[in-house]
């Protein structure tokens, strides 16, 4: 059962009506925050024509200072930020919606039929009708400026992401497991086409809903398949500089390495989709190379940013040996 203060929250189930592509005037909200049940649709959002979505699971130890940037943020056009708790059994709900005011309603979705941030971002979506969709995560920061370049970007584009900024929230030894600092470009897959990060991402609902979303047997991977999806109806990426996130890395070995492995399997999976969608792709032992460096440079564990940048590369490759299992083929 769902618990709220009947003075400053609404609990309803509303139709599932969407659509609307105009920009609304400003208006204050009616109510401070709103808690609701998965499948339901937030009321008022046809007032809102931006959504910020953030789907947390567990996040009370970082939510808080997201939200803080996000709610330091101005924008042309009005706003709201919806949460969608996908099952947490921490304060991720009540950190959430401490921080909403009549200037930045926050809203959270309890979203537990489901797991993963695909089911949760999709969620999200469908408890809004605000036109206009950004992504980012729990564990993330939002850089100054960043929401007035998204909504004026989306106000010109279909697509949108931005740069990834790596200095601010970790270490020096977890930003040398990555081997760069900051990504101020667009991103390709493999050569074939350009892709927007979950954690940094903006859509117009239309083109969200063309392709029905996010794909929510993926794990992860599921912002490169989004991708490909936009990419193949035409729908064009458009990077813009001043949207840039202060992206968190793994702090710990073991959760780092974790991560590795989990995006190295899903890179078979993301391949053959591209192969079955016609595409061009790498040879499936194009990972020879990475295998070699790791022999190469094997005694760089004896140091802890040379030991972190090991193990991400290991843990790519072995994911790709499991995700060729999954796939039913030998990826290298």
């Amino acid at each position: 059962m769902a618990i709220v203060m009947p003075s400053i929250a609404r609990y309803l189930a509303l139709p599932d009506a969407r659509k609307d592509d105009r920009v609304p005037p400003q208006r204050t909200p009616v109510c401070g925050w709103t808690l609701l049940m998965v499948g339901t649709r937030i009321d008022g959002t046809e007032h809102y024509h931006l959504v910020v979505i953030i789907p947390a699971y567990n996040a009370e130890a970082t939510l808080g200072e997201q939200l803080a940037a996000l709610c330091r943020q101005t924008c042309d056009v009005s706003w709201q930020i919806l949460v969608v708790d996908n099952g947490s059994i921490d304060a991720t709900q009540e950190v959430a919606l401490a921080y909403s005011s009549s200037r930045v309603p926050v809203s959270v979705v309890r979203a537990a039929a489901g797991s993963g941030p695909a089911y949760a971002r999709n969620a999200g979506v469908s408890a809004t009708s605000s036109p206009w969709i950004a992504f980012c995560d729990a564990d993330d920061v939002v850089s100054t400026g960043w929401l007035s370049a998204i909504s004026q970007t989306l106000s010109e584009h279909d697509f949108v992401s931005g740069g990834v900024e790596l200095e601010q929230l970790n270490s020096g030894w977890s930003q040398a497991s990555r081997g760069l600092s900051f990504s101020n470009q667009l991103t390709v897959f493999e050569g074939m086409f350009p892709y927007a990060s979950s954690c940094n991402m903006a859509v117009r609902r239309k083109a969200f809903e063309l392709v029905g979303g996010f794909d929510e047997s993926l794990r992860v991977g599921e912002d490169i398949d989004l991708s490909l999806r936009l990419w193949q109806e035409g729908i064009q990426l458009h990077f813009e500089v001043g949207a840039t996130v202060h992206y968190r890395l793994r702090n710990q070995l073991r959760t780092m390495f974790r991560q590795s492995r989990e995006y190295g399997a899903i890179h078979p999976v993301l391949i053959e989709r591209c192969r079955n969608a016609g595409l061009t792709a790498p040879s499936r032992l194009a990972g020879v190379k990475s295998w070699l460096w790791m022999l190469r440079n094997l005694p760089m564990v004896g140091a802890s940013a040379g030991r972190a940048r090991w193990l991400w590369v290991a843990g790519r490759q072995i994911g790709r040996l499991q995700g060729g299992l999954r796939v039913r083929r030998l990826y290298i």
